[in-house]
């Protein structure tokens, strides 16, 4: 990295960019290394503005860059220019786990000092910087003491349209961007341009603040739509900085779930030793909770039901943990109920999932023991996940139960029902990570969590987050239209926990009753989402005879690592369909899912090497195969594929299609 600071005049005088629309003789202007993409910062009567470019399109006309101190509602602005410091960056680092074995992280930055004449304790940095495939843009008080919040302006240069996330229910969209009239959207937005640019708007390095949501504005003398990010009169930076508000690119909607920028922007590893943080996919009692296997038993919140689980993940390379979610300490909103103690009493359910508990019979001959389950677990290689939520942690010692968990030989837990909002929420996630990691336990938050910003560069054992509308979770299923606009939208921001992966779908919601709707889906999607979906931890709903049965599909599953050297997307259309393709080491995993219409995708196998001949091994729907009368329907095949071949794939409506491509040997 090199940095100097200049006068400004000299500034001016260096910088040679391509000039914007109404920007001043004196702005400050820093384009993307390949000169791309463009960022002018500008004063207008005080207050900063800037305008973002790409490719020669506006999608930033100048918009308002509000600096609030404290909590104050009045935005700072009598600022005035002071210095302009120029760097740039480039370097390779290789993350614990993701999407891809080594990351580029090349950017220039501009860090520009604006002075408030009325008070100099607003004396404040504007940092910008500028990816060849994004813009980021913070803000630092000169006084790292003061505390500072900010509305960053998003006066779009289109009436573009847009999806974005919405908690645990269906994505928006798509929407023109005047068509939205509530009073808050929710990051991410992802928004296409043209035929040939999509962007979305979403944030990086989230440690002191409250997410950002985006409000629509109201601009006398602008036609187009404008929108502003907004953190809450009450979240204001504690660390001496603000978060990252990011601005990603791509020529097509695929681009966006490659971009690196998120976790370009978080700091370096804090955890030394990474050897124990070991992506994979997760067996679960809660929706098996209820199943009846061929044999007649009925899966439970019980020891048997356990082993069971993890005698099947032991037989399976990367099924490498079991999720004992809520009751296993005893009543998960009670908050005398003690998350250091395994519960004393049976648990059952209605048909309608209402959870019933009754004495344990005096001659119990299998009583709930988990730090025994936990060494069952150990002794066959499978860890266990232990469900935590807010009660547990308020109301017993935290890094007292931890540091037991670690004793007990736990894998991680799963964090439920965080009540806390406002900044108090980020700052309380934070700290449940970090001292996950101190007791070497991976961690997956549930129920409303902050939404990843590439946090997980710093702390790898965070594994995944429901940031996102998660399989029959909140008494609902997704759609699959939802399923291919969460992975350009939610999944953006990071790792997701979705829960795919069910394969006795039909009449689910009537087996169990922990299952409220109908699923729509089908075997092969359901097989297609968990790769397709970013996640260190893919938690599978089934019970272990649902995949014994279709042993020969569940082979892709059980064979991926859920960490990879390569990702690209093949085929992108919000909404609509999805293909991508992973490689771990010489084998290659491609999958597709599409929505309720059905799809024909082809399948270019162009990054195969050149001198290699592959097996491809290929997980389809048939031709009856459909996502509500038929979805347990599937064929499996095999074939010689070379990296000059095409395929296409046929996908029922609401299916997928998996390939397993792996060398053949000479």
């Amino acid at each position: 990295m090199s940095r100097f600071v200049v006068p400004l005049a000299i500034f001016f005088a260096l910088i040679s960019l391509c000039s914007m629309p109404n920007a001043s003789a004196n702005a400050v202007r820093v384009s993307s290394p390949d000169q791309q993409t463009k960022v002018v910062l500008d004063l207008v009567d005080g207050m900063p503005v800037w305008q973002v470019q790409t490719r020669g399109t506006t999608i930033l006309d100048n918009s308002p860059l509000r600096i609030f101190r404290g909590k104050s509602k009045q935005p700072c602005h009598a600022f005035a220019s002071s210095t302009v410091s120029e760097s740039q960056h480039d370097s390779t680092w290789h993350p614990t786990w993701g999407q891809t074995s080594s990351v580029r992280n090349h950017y220039r930055e501009v860090a520009w000092e604006l002075t408030d004449s009325e008070n100099p304790k607003n004396d404040v940095t504007i940092q910008v910087r500028v990816f060849d495939d994004s813009v980021a843009i913070r803000y630092v008080p000169v006084d790292s003491s003061i505390k500072i919040g900010d509305e960053t302006g998003l006066n779009f240069g289109g009436d573009f349209t847009f999806w974005c996330a919405n908690g645990e229910r269906a994505n928006l969209g798509p929407l023109k961007l005047s068509q939205w009239g509530a009073e808050r959207l929710q990051a991410p937005m992802t928004f296409q341009v043209s035929d040939d640019l999509f962007g979305s708007v979403l944030e990086a390095a989230i440690y002191d603040q409250y997410p950002f949501s985006i409000s629509k504005s109201k601009v006398s003398d602008r036609k187009l739509p404008s929108f502003r990010t907004r953190t809450g009169v009450a979240s204001v930076a504690k660390s001496g900085l603000t978060s990252w508000r990011v601005l990603l690119f791509g020529r097509n909607a695929g681009d966006l779930i490659t971009n690196q920028t998120l976790v370009n922007l978080n700091p370096e590893c804090e955890i030394e030793d990474t050897s124990w943080i070991k992506p994979g996919l997760a067996m679960w009692d809660w929706r098996a909770w209820g199943a009846t296997a061929p044999d007649g038993f009925q899966y439970g919140l019980d020891m048997e039901s356990w082993r069971r689980m993890i005698d099947f993940a032991a037989s399976k390379e990367n099924v490498r943990y079991l999720l004992l979610d809520a009751n296993w300490y005893g009543p998960e909103f009670d908050p005398k109920s003690n998350p250091t103690t395994s519960r004393d009493h049976l648990v059952s359910q209605t048909e309608a999932g209402a959870v019933v508990r009754s004495p344990a019979p005096e001659d119990w001959s299998d009583p709930i023991d988990v730090p025994a389950i936990i060494q069952y677990g150990k002794e066959r290689g499978v860890g266990v996940i232990l469900y935590f939520n807010d009660h547990a942690r308020k109301n017993f010692d935290f890094e007292t139960t931890l540091a037991l968990y670690e004793q007990w030989g736990a894998a991680g837990i799963k964090y439920g029902f965080m009540a806390t909002s406002g900044d108090a929420k980020t700052l309380q996630t934070r700290h449940i990570v970090e001292m996950c990691a101190k007791h070497k336990l991976i961690c997956d938050f549930h129920d409303g969590p902050i939404p990843g910003s590439g946090d997980v560069r710093t702390y790898p054992n965070y594994l995944a987050r429901e940031f996102c509308h998660a399989q029959a979770d909140a008494k609902r299923s997704f759609t699959p239209e939802t399923f291919c606009t969460t992975v350009f939208v939610n999944m953006l921001t990071g790792p997701l926990d979705m829960n795919n992966g069910l394969y006795a779908i039909q009449n689910a919601e009537v087996d169990r009753p922990r299952i409220f709707n109908k699923v729509f889906t089908t075997v092969v999607a359901e097989t297609a989402r968990v790769m397709i979906v970013d996640s260190g931890l893919a938690i599978i709903p089934d019970i272990p005879e649902a995949y014994e049965e279709r042993a020969d599909l569940f082979a892709f599953l059980e064979a991926l690592p859920m960490t990879w050297d390569e990702t690209r997307v093949l085929n992108a259309k919000v909404g609509d369909h999805i293909t991508i393709a992973r490689r771990s080491g010489k084998q290659w995993f491609v999958a597709s899912a599409c929505d309720e219409n059905g799809a024909e995708l082809p399948i270019d196998l162009s990054f195969l090497d050149a001198e290699t001949q592959y097996e491809a091994t290929l997980f389809a729907d048939t031709a009856e195969t459909h996502y509500k009368s038929n979805p347990q329907s599937y064929q499996v095949t095999t074939q010689t594929v070379t990296r000059d071949d095409r395929n296409t794939a046929k996908l029922a409506a609401g299916g997928g299609h998996c390939m397993l491509i792996k060398p053949i040997a000479k």
